[in-house]
């Protein structure tokens, strides 16, 4: 990334405000449009925080529960043809502490307000 200023948080953090204080100041379509971007920024904001090491971890316990190497997308897809057929019922506490955290992921970077306080990342 560069190093230069403002750097890509302090753009995001920016336009945020900015849609923010458009979203106030308007009613209808234009308030919702200029919230929905706000909440977008959020997600993107997020995302960088926490995505590439949601997705490094995600990897070394799909590896590891699957016994198998792969991209990401290949790890998830063989995880869930193997939940749909049966076959990780063996493993099914694994299994399923593995989707779990997934949600908490995914859900941490889309809005996580809706999580639990103890599932909410610090």
């Amino acid at each position: 990334m560069s190093q230069d200023k403002p750097d890509i948080k302090e753009i995001l953090v920016t336009v945020k405000q900015l849609l923010e204080s458009i979203a106030n100041k308007s009613q209808g379509g234009e308030r919702y449009d200029a919230l929905c971007g706000a909440f977008l920024l959020s997600v993107v904001d997020r995302e960088l925080d926490f995505g590439e090491r949601q997705d490094e971890s995600q990897s070394a316990e799909l590896k590891q529960l699957l016994g198998r190497e792969g991209s990401l997308s290949d790890l998830y897809t063989r995880f869930c043809q193997q939940v749909r057929r049966g076959d990780m019922d063996e493993q099914w506490p694994a299994a399923f502490d593995f989707a779990f955290k997934q949600v908490i992921d995914k859900v941490s970077v889309t809005n996580p307000k809706y999580l639990a306080e103890i599932h909410r990342p610090d």
